[in-house]
């Protein structure tokens, strides 16, 4: 997994391996994860830490074509 690129997602919702764009920045789909269900996104980051700090945030998510 790579910081500020991946994310985990629902793949019954987003496949893995999609590429998606959320804020004008490209995140590719290469997890799940138990509490990613349905219209949800977990971006990964290196720490705990940095992932508080970017806090929930509500954005468009747009399929990379």
């Amino acid at each position: 997994l790579f910081a500020g690129t991946s994310i985990a997602v629902d793949p019954s919702v987003i496949p893995l391996g999609t590429e998606v764009i959320i804020n004008d920045n490209v995140y590719i789909a290469h997890d799940t994860g138990s509490a990613v269900k349905g219209n949800v996104i977990d971006v990964y980051f290196d720490s705990h830490e940095e992932a508080r700090n970017f806090g929930l945030q509500y954005a468009e998510v747009f399929v990379k074509l």
